[in-house]
């Protein structure tokens, strides 16, 4: 069960209360030791985007002396901070066809948010995080990744809204990133206090606190639960693989390295000595079932004025509607494709497959136009690199849009998408502007 060993002057309340800065020399960051089980955890709250969160780190290790080192990291996470060339090993048509562009998209807008706070405060968010995992392996700590990964994070979050909430949210998040704008010295100061994306998601309407949830709460008990189990030893954790040091301590000392925003909820989960139910909370949920029956209603009404419209005009309107299918779908993405830039093989390829896409089983033709564009213009490192600086005013978001072969293509798949919609709704028109000039009600 865990306990405290370091007591506060405070009076003990109810409710966790947030840590104050301790007293200890060289360590300035707000944390509290527990016992759990029989080893003692050291939570120390970091500030994401400050230089004194990095010397608290490294003060820590060199006083404290841990024999294990958890940071607030997945592994994907705790690689793309080690590898600051990872672009240049993504595979992008391995993401396309695994229908992952748009985690894909969530990732960079991420990745643009942090490179803006970090312009502005002169740190590169999550440096702490870096030089904890740095130092554990240079001394031969064991290092443990006690972060859900960002994708289920993102995953789960998107799940939990709507259609049209997902498009209001894609308008708030891209509004939020690529608006410049100056920041005070108090408003830096507040934001070195919370995790990025608890900065990124704090402001969002009331109608969407089950995206604030998952975003912040869930990873608090993901957090919690992560570093109560390496306490106790649990197998089922996610360890960096390099050569450590062997201990038979009884005893061990853990330095739980995690953002001051989670802080408060971490010690409010471990004092409680209450488990979480990781697997629950690693679940995508499925997609509504009123979904699903909202697309084989619509799907059924659409073959049901088709048929009707053929059986009441026989072999001409069944000609009519083929030609429909063809011309409207083809036009409609092709002319989205030339509207996006793409080049002349994704809009010749564009045109061919909208048509006979709906033939191909977990298939979508916005894929062929984005495998296509890759194969002919693939993003250099520079692109993604560069995507927060070119998009940070207006006139720059445009260009970006033709310029940078990232933004590029997923400006391609939205208006390729969006045109073959504009199809399928003249084809819709068509079909029942038929039917009712042969029943006589035009």
């Amino acid at each position: 069960m865990a306990s405290i060993a370091k007591k506060k002057t405070t009076p003990a309340k109810k409710k966790a209360t947030p840590p104050r800065k301790s007293s200890v020399t060289g360590v300035k960051g707000p944390y509290e030791i527990l016992t759990v089980g029989t080893d003692e955890v050291f939570v120390l709250g970091t500030a994401h985007i400050s230089r004194s969160s990095v010397e608290d780190v490294e003060q820590a290790i060199a006083k404290w002396k841990p024999d294990v080192v958890c940071v607030e990291l997945c592994r994907p996470r705790h690689e793309a901070l080690l590898d600051p060339d990872r672009w240049k090993k993504m595979d992008l048509t391995k993401v396309i066809r695994e229908k992952k562009l748009a985690l894909l998209a969530s990732n960079l807008i991420l990745s643009s948010f942090q490179k803006k706070i970090g312009d502005q405060t002169g740190v590169r968010p999550g440096e702490e995080m870096r030089r904890a995992s740095e130092l554990a392996r240079e001394k031969g700590l064991e290092l443990v990744f006690i972060d859900r990964e960002i994708r289920t994070t993102l995953s789960r979050a998107w799940a939990k809204v709507g259609f049209f909430s997902k498009m209001w949210l894609s308008s708030y998040l891209l509004t939020s990133l690529l608006v410049k704008e100056e920041v005070s010295a108090e408003e830096v100061e507040e934001m070195k206090q919370k995790d990025v994306l608890e900065d990124l998601f704090s402001n969002l309407p009331r109608q969407y606190q089950s995206v604030k949830e998952v975003i912040l709460d869930e990873r608090d008990a993901y957090l919690a639960e992560n570093t109560r189990r390496v306490a106790l030893s649990h197998a089922e954790v996610e360890r960096h693989d390099h050569e450590t040091k062997s201990s038979s301590k009884k005893k061990r000392r853990i330095l739980s390295v995690v953002g001051a925003g989670h802080l408060p909820g971490i010690l409010r989960t471990l004092k409680e000595n209450r488990p979480v139910d990781l697997v629950e909370l690693r679940t995508i949920p499925k997609p509504r079932p009123w979904r699903n029956l909202f697309i084989w209603i619509g799907a059924s009404i659409f073959l049901f004025l088709v048929g009707l419209y053929i059986t009441l005009g026989g072999q001409e309107a069944a000609e009519q509607a083929l030609l429909a299918w063809v011309v409207a779908r083809s036009a409609g993405a092709g002319i989205g494709a030339v509207l996006s830039g793409a080049h002349p093989l994704t809009i010749l390829a564009t045109v061919v497959m909208a048509p006979i896409v709906p033939l191909i089983p977990g298939s979508r033709l916005w894929m062929f136009s984005a495998l296509v564009e890759v194969w002919r213009r693939k993003p250099r490192v520079e692109d993604f690199e560069n995507i927060a600086d070119d998009t940070e005013t207006a006139s720059g978001l445009f260009r970006s849009l033709y310029k940078n072969r990232v933004v590029h293509l997923f400006w391609v798949t939205f208006l390729v998408s969006m045109g073959l919609t504009i199809g399928n709704l003249e084809i819709l028109r068509r079909i029942l502007t038929g039917l009712f000039t042969q029943i006589g009600w035009m």
